[in-house]
């Protein structure tokens, strides 16, 4: 029984940790390559201390893979500044280790579409 309500509160933070990112990147950052970010899941650790945000990039059909490198280590040179900011704006006791890895899945996902398009005709 502990196991199920551990897991719940990893859910519970992860989700209010994804919703501060989200509000932060949306609201206090003023770097025009972070506004594109969107977070797409976090997933915490059992100890609550590291958290992996995970993004995608709005409009990233137009990025190569640079300048999502480019993106990734900019996003991940400002993860002090996230944390401080989760500290002030959520309720958490303690505010995990921020590390920003980019989501490949959506790219992944619309070039087996094109494989898909192109085998079909």
């Amino acid at each position: 029984m502990k196991y199920d309500s551990d897991n719940q509160r990893v859910h519970r933070i992860s989700s209010v940790i994804k919703k501060e990112v989200a509000q932060i990147i949306q609201n206090e950052i003023n770097d025009p390559r972070i506004k594109e970010v969107v977070v797409t899941e976090v997933q915490m650790s059992k100890d609550l201390k590291h958290a992996r945000v995970f993004f995608i990039i709005f409009n990233q059909r137009n990025k190569n893979k640079e300048d999502i490198e480019s993106l990734t280590k900019t996003i991940n040179s400002s993860k002090l500044f996230f944390k401080k900011k989760l500290s002030k704006n959520s309720n958490l006791r303690s505010v995990p280790n921020l590390r920003f890895i980019y989501d490949n899945t959506e790219s992944k996902a619309f070039e087996l579409e094109e494989l898909i398009k192109k085998s079909l005709n």
